[in-house]
């Protein structure tokens, strides 16, 4: 059973889950659990209103992390929107079905627009990541025509009507 848990970069598990490793072959897909953690707390506001983290458990073991902003205005997706900032499970929890479990759980909390009214979601992933797109599919996401404003991002974003 996934459960999700909101953590902080003052949270008690702070050190559990900036422990957590990511696979050699994710590191250029995913931030570490200490960027994603740092950003949150500083909660930058030219990128977003808020940056929401939830540790992800299995059975009771810290296995990942997860992350959503909320967007106001935003240059590249142009509309009031949540943001589902990549996946990170530890290297030795891979291939269980935790991001699919643990995107179902983040989804569930967004659809109740927490931080205010949006009309989508967005995710993104690396065009090379097939396992990604297919859990993205499975669980509601749209490919997406729509390029960052960073010429080297060549990710695939993703997008679910709220």
């Amino acid at each position: 059973m996934v459960e999700l848990k909101k953590i902080t970069i003052l949270s008690d598990n702070m050190k559990e889950c900036i422990a957590l490793d990511i696979a050699p072959e994710k590191k250029d897909y995913v931030w570490s659990n200490a960027i994603t953690l740092a950003f949150a707390h500083r909660r930058f506001k030219r990128y977003s209103v808020a940056m929401e983290c939830r540790a992800i458990y299995a059975n009771g073991t810290m296995v990942g992390l997860i992350s959503y902003n909320y967007y106001l205005e935003d240059l590249d997706f142009k509309e009031v929107c949540y943001r589902i900032r990549p996946v990170m499970i530890d290297k030795n929890h891979l291939n269980k079905g935790y991001e699919e479990a643990s995107l179902r759980k983040i989804l569930e909390e967004i659809q109740r627009k927490p931080h205010g009214e949006a009309t989508a979601v967005f995710a993104s992933y690396n065009p090379k990541e097939e396992d990604m797109a297919k859990i993205y599919e499975v669980v509601g996401f749209t490919k997406t025509n729509m390029k960052w404003q960073d010429p080297d991002d060549d990710d695939m974003i993703t997008r679910m009507s709220l």
